[in-house]
């Protein structure tokens, strides 16, 4: 049975890795560079925005031509000329869209941590889960070898008649059962380590020895980066509703164009160049209430964004208290498995020799036995699972679970 283990952990065997090695792993992998592409695009956008404000040099050139020369209209003209504008006032609409943009970046920055932090959670739970299956597979195995034992000794009992094919058969059934659990166990081992694989990008096997450091008291509130990252967003829709207000206001743009000119008036007029400075002001006094209507509708995605704001705070300080709770309850039941452990290895002893001697039947006998490696298996998954609830407890609290790796 252990060989075949081994050849079922072969594949994954090309490394090994405690829990922080792991969690570093899932943030390098390309969920995480997708998010830090995200956070770096948002930063080149408020420049990109930044620069647009900025004055712009246009050059440009015509050539005509004209099917008929007349007194003020020549045959063919070519101009040429150099434009530097710069937009003094837009209404608002810039200061408005760099706050929008800057909550953005802020947004970005924090689901970056979000996903960082939720890819620590999804990797602690396998990484504990992994040593929960194993306890189960070593259990199943022991158990195996019992009823190996005790069928071999049934099988001898049976041959001179000193027991019943139906006692035999009865272990040889719970036997045959109890291997279907172990290739049952070890599937689940495998698709465990592949969800490790898909989170880490490596193949990797989890090694012992990490666990979670976490606060005794509860914190009074989430600091969750998925809502802080919500709260800037909510910040950045605010902000484009502002903007969405700008054509109700003037727009003051300034221009200096310098022409050139090649054509007869030239000579006439005793100059073919010219520079023009020139102040413009435009302001959109009627539109039918369509700028209006923008607003009001960027304003209703503000609110909307609001009251999601407003549920995610209350679902995370419900989920917060729930992992509150939970944490306790997996300390209890650490002690309570402790003493099913004792309990069930007292009462197997006791019902083993009873069974052997002809006391008490084979049920009561396979009773025990199950009860027994199911009381050693629940206690490694209750010692798991109290690892993995701190890791709930931090990622509600908004606390890195990478830093509380030990």
């Amino acid at each position: 049975m252990k060989k075949n283990l081994l050849w079922l952990l072969l594949p994954f065997s090309l490394g090994a890795g405690n829990l922080q090695e792991l969690v570093e792993h899932a943030h390098n992998n390309p969920m995480m560079q997708a998010s830090r592409y995200s956070a770096e695009a948002s930063v080149l956008q408020k420049e990109a925005l930044e620069q647009s404000y900025l004055p712009s040099i246009v050059l440009g050139g015509s050539h005509a031509y004209n099917a008929e020369k007349t007194a003020t209209t020549l045959d063919q003209t070519t101009t040429g000329f150099a434009k530097l504008s710069y937009t003094l006032y837009d209404g608002g609409r810039k200061e408005a869209l760099i706050d929008a943009y800057e909550a953005n970046i802020k947004s970005a920055q924090f689901l970056t941590n979000a996903t960082a932090n939720d890819l620590a959670l999804q990797v602690s739970y396998a990484y504990y889960y992994h040593f929960s299956l194993l306890a189960n597979q070593e259990a199943l195995t022991q158990k195996i070898e019992q009823l190996q034992a005790e069928s071999y000794r049934l099988e001898r009992f049976l041959s001179v008649g000193s027991t019943t094919q139906d006692a035999l058969l009865r272990i040889q059934a719970s036997l045959e059962q109890t291997k279907v659990e172990l290739l049952q166990t070890q599937e689940a081992i495998t698709k465990n380590l592949n969800t490790l694989e898909y989170l880490t990008a490596q193949s990797i096997v989890p090694t012992k020895g990490s666990t979670l450091v976490v606060a005794e008291h509860q914190s009074a509130s989430t600091q969750r980066y998925d809502i802080l990252a919500q709260e800037q967003s909510v910040l950045s829709a605010k902000a484009n509703a502002q903007s969405a207000k700008a054509p109700h206001r003037p727009t003051i743009t300034i221009e200096d164009t310098y022409s050139r000119y090649d054509n007869d008036y030239a000579d006439i007029l005793g100059t073919n160049k010219q520079n023009t400075l020139s102040l413009n002001i435009q302001w959109k006094i009627f539109d039918f209430g369509s700028t209006s209507s923008t607003y009001e509708a960027s304003y209703k995605n503000y609110l909307s964004k609001n009251s999601e704001l407003v549920y995610a705070k209350q679902k995370a300080s419900a989920g917060l208290k729930n992992a509150y709770n939970s944490y306790k309850t997996s300390l209890a039941k650490i002690e309570s498995a402790q003493l099913r452990v004792k309990a069930s290895d007292a009462t197997y002893e006791i019902v083993k020799k009873k069974f052997q001697n002809g006391i008490v039947d084979n049920v009561t006998y396979l009773d025990a036995l199950s009860e027994k490696y199911s009381a050693i298996a629940s206690l490694s998954t209750a010692r798991n699972d109290i690892e993995y609830q701190k890791a709930i407890l931090l990622y509600e609290m908004g606390k890195e679970i990478k830093g509380a790796i030990q």
